[in-house]
């Protein structure tokens, strides 16, 4: 077991939601044997891009609700858990709101809220306690709608309630991605449900922060670009902050400084493995991340002063040296390769994700 007899942040992304659901499930109850378990869902991949269009056209509830009905069938979840808010969600009109944006925030909430209760109603057939809480109850943001920052005061003081329900040996589930801002519901960006595992894990003063997805942790690269990309074992906050600024999707930039002091671990859902640990500690490897905007890519090497071979823009960031190179978008995948290659493919050899509950906590090469 990682951890035993401590209090736990979880956060399972919408790849993990669709398609491992019953691990992520059976992750958590056996999490909850030994500890204080919070948990942060996302909405079923897929899901929040079409609630985004359905806000803008009115169309594609139709699709929403099939994703719903067939998730719940195949997982064996009543779909009447999920069948009334899918009504509220059809009904809703843009007159009833100030503004499109609160309009907008308002049907984007419905992903996360319909993944938390699949979630609640899953692990409560497994006899788990299971306490579900709105989340633009707990989480008060600004009223930047689309892209809010969370009022971390308030928020501690709302979070009380979750903090007792912990204490009752509770599983307190917090849909992620959504609060709210005079009474009507914001959104926290992409990747925003890790903002939301953050604020909780700093909020509850848990002892570890879990990012759950469908890759092993943080990658030297893609590693759908670039077949030589090295799995990370650690990585300094400072580092994961300048690469998610620079476009790296492992996680909401906004989140790593509210859970700073915190350990932050990415792992894979379908395996219960880790494969990166944030905190103060770094493996001194660089990080390539990219930006793709139409015929032009921005790639940005993280943690080297210098490309061998290539002009580049030199800069850093939090004391982090960085190199930004522009290049065709055409030509993205065969430079990310040899960038890395000539980087980092032959200075480690790569280290094996660790498991997170089966048989314990190894080492092995990280």
């Amino acid at each position: 077991m990682l951890y035993s007899g401590g209090r736990l942040v979880v956060k399972f992304g919408g790849t993990s939601v669709r398609d491992d659901f019953r691990e992520a499930v059976t992750f958590v109850s056996r999490l909850w044997d030994e500890n204080e378990v919070a948990l942060v869902v996302s909405a079923i991949k897929g899901v929040t891009d079409a609630l985004l269009k359905f806000s803008r056209t009115g169309e594609g509830f139709e699709w929403i609700e099939k994703v719903h009905r067939d998730f719940a069938k195949k997982y064996g979840i009543p779909f009447e858990t999920l069948a009334a808010p899918l009504r509220e969600l059809k009904k809703l009109s843009r007159e009833d709101f100030p503004s499109f944006e609160a309009y907008r925030d308002h049907v984007l909430s419905y992903g996360e809220w319909l993944s938390g209760l699949a979630f609640a109603e899953a692990l409560r057939r497994e006899g788990i306690q299971v306490e579900l809480f709105e989340p633009w109850e707990i989480l008060e943001t600004d009223g930047n709608f689309g892209n809010a920052r969370v009022d971390i005061a308030k928020t501690s003081r709302n979070l009380k309630v979750v903090e007792e329900a912990l204490e009752r040996g509770r599983v307190a589930v917090v849909p992620g991605f959504v609060g709210s801002y005079n009474g009507l519901r914001t959104t926290l960006g992409r990747e925003g449900s890790d903002y939301t595992a953050a604020v909780l894990g700093k909020g509850l003063k848990a002892r570890a922060v879990l990012i759950m997805s469908g890759v092993d942790g943080i990658y030297t690269a893609d590693p759908r670009r670039v077949v030589s990309a090295r799995l990370i074992p650690f990585v300094s906050y400072d580092e994961l902050y300048v690469a998610s600024k620079a476009g790296m999707k492992a996680i909401h930039h906004g989140a790593i400084d509210v859970v700073r002091g915190i350990p932050i671990i990415f792992g894979r859902t379908r395996d219960w493995s880790i494969g990166t640990i944030a905190g103060y500690e770094s493996s001194s490897l660089p990080i390539l991340v990219h930006r793709v905007a139409g015929e032009e890519a921005v790639i940005t090497a993280v943690g080297v002063a210098e490309v061998p071979g290539f002009d580049g823009e030199n800069g850093s960031e939090l004391g982090i040296p960085l190199v930004r190179l522009t290049v065709p978008s055409a030509r993205l995948g065969s430079t990310l390769n040899l960038i890395h290659l000539r980087l980092i493919a032959d200075r480690i050899s790569p280290p094996r994700a660790l498991s997170i509950i089966r048989g314990g906590v190894s080492a092995g090469n990280v």
